[in-house]
């Protein structure tokens, strides 16, 4: 989180006067029914707010809370310095095992920081007591990480320490807050977490200090992303927890942020994302250079959760129109198969904005709308969503077929080969293509509705079909993967002009984009890729029960 200054004009300001009472946005009974909960947090999946401990335990603050939200993140109080302390308390590896934290087997100190869980645990339990979920922000920050953290011995008498001394440590550092977390009765409650933040934009810090300037390739920042996800692999949340680098002005930065994230997942994916830190004025930046970064980030395949939101304004007016005409914008892309899974305001109110004096939030005080939270909601419906995250109408859905649960063979008319996994292998990442039927496994996949039209295909081999990264461009490689529920696994049959031939739209391009045989290839081993529907014959199939 960072706080943006923005310029102001200083000269001549003609000001319009309204003749009469200020106009207040009208809602009919159906629009007053909408919150942000029942709207945003529908489609995305996580309306959240930014909050703390002592607002948690406030009962009109929490009815509020949960009145629009389904998600919360802590300001500070899950930050590096929040945790370790201003100075460090340090026990014997001992009593660190017997706490449950996770001391690395190269750990050679004789002491490590105790970490303080006694604020977290207190938010994870009112979470989970009330239906709320938690984004984690934040583990490695180069801001409000105690400088002792990085010295020998722990003390800011002596020098910083080695870059390989400083990989245990973060490693401590990660596992044991992730463990403690998840290991909790309440940790459930964590769906998401910032693993870094702000890299790019990193001055001097113990990190830079400890591992010098690294660029758009930070080989720290990718071992901190290999120990994240070693702890939710190892409590199987692979699928149900996401990792994210998060960071402001990710607008002004595209490229190096792309950049940096293919970087981390050069291996394998372990980071799904970025959460775009959204502290924004009406004068800037202006709201097409924001959606064209969210569309950049989109493009490359990320999940994109829009997080720190907060519009600075030099009237109320004006910042209800900005949001708006940005909600458009964001809805735009979601429709379209943008994998945009959360959105988080940077407060509860104006009246607890750590902006001071620019009343950037949708609430002028808790539980009083100002005209931007009528706004974001008519930018709702105006985009033809209803309450509960459903369009008001889908002309999409009116042509595809039902076809019923069970197996079946599923072949190319092009081609007259059938869709298989490449060497009839199961796993992660199989490549996905046609051949010759065989009757094998790799050519056989179990039809399963999910409602709404959509369809599972999951292959013999216990995979699913799967579009790479959830990513809706041309081109974009189809595959197996392990059942994650994520729209990039859901599919429609849709009907043709030829009774029993189909296409196979994805979900992740809103239904646009279809399983194609790429360049209306016939051989064994031509692949498969997503393409714009164009009902060519190499996007034609036919399923035959097995």
């Amino acid at each position: 989180m960072r706080k943006i200054k923005f310029h102001k004009i200083i000269g001549f300001i003609m000001v319009w006067v309204l003749l009469g009472t200020v106009l207040v946005p009208k809602t009919d009974s159906k629009a007053a029914t909408q919150t942000l909960l029942n709207t945003y947090g529908a489609l995305l999946g996580r309306s959240g707010t930014c909050i703390n401990l002592s607002q948690l335990q406030d009962s009109s603050t929490l009815s509020h809370v949960k009145s629009q939200y389904n998600s919360i993140t802590l300001e500070n109080e899950m930050k590096p310095d929040a945790l370790l302390g201003r100075s460090p308390s340090l026990i014997t590896q001992s009593t660190a095992k017997s706490l449950g934290y996770y001391v690395p087997s190269s750990c050679t100190e004789t002491y490590v920081p105790k970490i303080n869980f006694d604020t977290i645990d207190k938010v994870l339990k009112i979470c989970y007591e009330n239906g709320i979920g938690v984004r984690a922000h934040t583990l490695i920050w180069h801001s409000q990480t105690p400088d002792w953290f990085f010295r020998v011995g722990y003390s800011t008498k002596y020098g910083y320490v080695s870059e390989s001394q400083m990989n245990i440590r973060m490693e401590y550092y990660i596992k044991t807050v992730m463990n403690h977390v998840h290991s909790s009765k309440y940790g459930s409650v964590v769906y998401a977490w910032d693993v870094v933040n702000e890299y790019l934009h990193a001055t001097t810090s113990g990190w830079e200090k400890i591992y010098g300037k690294c660029g758009t390739r930070p080989a720290f920042v990718k071992r901190a992303f290999q120990y994240a996800y070693d702890c939710i692999s190892y409590f199987g949340l692979t699928n149900s927890v996401s990792l994210f680098y998060n960071d402001f002005n990710t607008y002004m930065e595209v490229n190096d942020v792309i950049t940096m994230i293919n970087y981390i997942n050069s291996d394998k994916k372990i980071c799904n994302g970025v959460g775009m830190q959204s502290h924004l004025g009406t004068t800037y930046p202006s709201v097409s250079y924001y959606t064209s970064a969210l569309q950049s980030f989109v493009n490359a395949g990320f999940e994109v959760q829009i997080t720190e939101l907060d519009v600075t304004n030099t009237s109320d007016s004006n910042q209800a129109s900005y949001l708006y005409d940005l909600m458009k914008n964001v809805l735009k892309i979601k429709k379209a198969g943008g994998k945009i899974t959360g959105l988080t305001f940077w407060g509860i109110s104006d009246k607890v904005t750590w902006i001071t004096g620019e009343k950037p939030l949708l609430f002028s005080s808790l539980g009083v709308p100002k005209e931007a939270y009528y706004k974001v909601l008519q930018a709702y419906t105006n985009s033809g969503y209803q309450i509960g995250g459903t369009l008001a109408s889908d002309t999409r859905n009116t042509n595809y077929a039902t076809l019923s649960d069970g197996w079946y063979y599923i072949k190319n008319i092009n081609a007259q080969k059938y869709l298989q996994v490449t060497n009839n292998v199961g796993g992660n990442g199989v490549n996905v293509e046609i051949g010759t039927g065989k009757g094998v496994k790799g050519q056989k996949w179990y039809l399963t509705n999910k409602g709404n039209g959509y369809i599972t295909l999951k292959n013999g081999n216990g995979y699913m079909l799967d579009v790479q990264y959830g990513a809706k461009d041309n081109g974009t490689n189809i595959q197996t993967y392990s059942d994650n529920g994520a729209d990039a696994q859901k599919f429609k049959v849709v009907k043709t002009s030829t009774s029993n031939v189909y296409g196979i739209v994805t979900k992740v391009s809103g239904d646009s984009k279809a399983l194609d045989v790429y360049n209306f290839g016939t051989a064994d081993g031509s692949n498969v890729c997503q393409w714009t529907y164009y009902g060519n014959s190499c996007q034609k199939w036919i399923f035959e029960a097995c």
